[in-house]
């Protein structure tokens, strides 16, 4: 876990990438999601079960992610 109880690189990639697929309730199905354990079998499923595991539903809740990198090609 990285300090100030804040996600790792690696995890903030994961949020984002799960953010973008899920919308603007990405929170919300995040949250669901690791209620209910279909967290593990989701793609980056094992950051983003390190994300609950360390930081939990309260984190979640007030989470605002940075905005992706873009990247050039």
């Amino acid at each position: 876990m990285s300090q100030d109880n804040q996600p790792t690189a690696e995890q903030i990639n994961a949020l984002q990438r799960f953010a973008s697929t899920h919308g603007r309730t990405w929170k919300s199905k995040l949250l669901d999601a690791w209620l209910s354990g279909r967290d593990e079998r989701m793609p980056d499923g094992g950051l983003l079960r390190q994300v609950r595991n360390q930081l939990g539903p309260c984190w979640l809740h007030k989470a605002v992610l940075p905005a992706p990198a873009v990247t050039h090609a």
